[in-house]
């Protein structure tokens, strides 16, 4: 059985943490996760108008 490498192995955490915060500040990463955000707020703001206007519908023409 083989012994881990902590040396190895924290080296390689400390470049995979400094590679993840990199790629968080890429301004692309940035703009499409603000663009994700605006998109989700949006999807809310009109499955609510839909609904709305679903319910709206349904008692006009269940009358």
């Amino acid at each position: 059985m083989s012994k881990i490498d902590a040396q190895h192995l924290a080296a390689m955490a400390s470049q995979n943490i400094r590679t993840a915060d990199a790629v968080r500040r890429d301004p692309a990463v940035v703009k499409a996760a603000r663009q994700f955000a605006e998109d989700g707020a949006q999807t809310i703001r009109s499955g609510t108008e839909l609904a709305l206007e679903v319910r709206s519908s349904w008692r006009r023409h269940s009358d």
